[in-house]
């Protein structure tokens, strides 16, 4: 029996081969496009926030046991859903940490085209709250007072710039929630648990991080708070 010829391969014209190949070429450069514009965004995230940030991860273990701290903290306030939401974010690559952010914010959130989203948090609020919050010693006020400030004040400024993260374009919007969960701690079961002196130190710290909260607010809006229900 003789061999079968086999099917005949079409042979491919040349104006098809052109456009495959321009095709090839169009994506190839768009993509590149893409990844310009991204490292643009990013640039201007790192810009907005002094420079040198970097994602928190397991390349900087005093930072991650940072953030643990402040994660165990959340949850004694009774709110272990925000730890959840911050650590999501930070498993998503949304949060980092921003060592030249100045001294007048705890954390920040930045968008930029194209959907650059991130929230950065003040490298020396992260590692050390009281020495954001205070600045200088204040033998003057007990340090469980302090502590219990500056961990409301660190959660509290997170929240904050969740709600922007969240959507909420404008500061009294985010304000406003940031009070909400302050007020929130207020009637938190947490505090039943304490000591009498661990329960005064901490209605001190909640009621200064209201009373911050509602001067920045007044401060970036010209608006004051509603009163607290």
């Amino acid at each position: 029996m003789g061999a079968r010829p086999g099917p005949e391969s079409p042979v491919p014209s040349t104006t098809n081969l052109r456009a495959r190949d321009q095709l090839v070429l169009a994506a190839v450069l768009g993509t590149a496009a893409w990844f310009a514009v991204l490292r643009v965004a990013e640039t201007k995230n790192e810009a907005a926030v002094g420079g040198g940030a970097y994602a928190l991860d397991g390349r900087h273990p005093a930072d991650r046991e940072a953030f643990g701290r402040l994660l165990s903290q959340l949850s004694k306030m009774g709110d272990p859903d925000l730890a959840d939401r911050l650590e999501a974010l930070r498993a998503r690559g949304e949060l980092w940490v921003a060592p030249r952010l100045g001294p007048e914010r705890w954390a920040v959130f930045v968008e930029t085209v194209p959907r650059v989203r991130r929230v950065y948090i003040r490298r020396e609020a992260l590692l050390d709250p009281v020495a954001h919050l205070y600045g200088r010693a204040r033998p003057d006020i007990p340090r469980a007072y302090q502590d219990a400030h500056a961990w409301l004040g660190v959660a509290g400024a997170l929240r904050h710039e969740l709600a922007h993260h969240d959507g909420v374009r404008a500061e009294a919007g985010a304000y406003d929630v940031e009070l909400a969960w302050y007020e929130a701690r207020r009637h938190a079961p947490f505090l039943d648990r304490l000591s009498d002196e661990e329960r005064r130190a901490w209605e001190w710290g909640i009621e200064s991080a209201v009373l911050s909260a509602r001067k920045a607010r007044e401060t970036a809006t010209g608006l004051s708070a509603p009163p607290s229900p």
